[in-house]
């Protein structure tokens, strides 16, 4: 199972040097955004006792000009995962 997520990393890996512009992101993509924006909502929640996901998703929608998480430009993937990642790291340490 390893060997296969890792040849699933290195065909993406070689997609996005190849891929043209428009080109959106994976289904295995969508899945790691939607379960970053999960642990960010989840934080939030904690904090503000509502349902913070519809937040955090506009958040993801505003910043990068898409109607939808899934239609998120494969050259801007690695930019999201790690600013939904510094969001959480920020959250887990109290830090705003």
């Amino acid at each position: 199972m390893a060997q296969l997520a890792d040849h699933d990393r290195c065909l993406e890996a070689l997609e996005t040097a190849v891929s043209t512009p428009d080109r959106k992101i994976s289904e295995a993509q969508a899945m790691e955004i939607s379960q970053a924006v999960k642990a960010v909502a989840m934080l939030l929640s904690k904090q503000t006792k509502r349902n913070e996901f519809g937040g955090v998703y506009g958040e993801v929608y505003r910043r990068y000009i898409i109607t939808g998480y899934k239609q998120l430009p494969l050259s801007q993937f690695d930019d999201c995962i790690g600013w939904l990642n510094e969001w959480r790291e920020n959250l887990e340490s109290g830090v705003f």
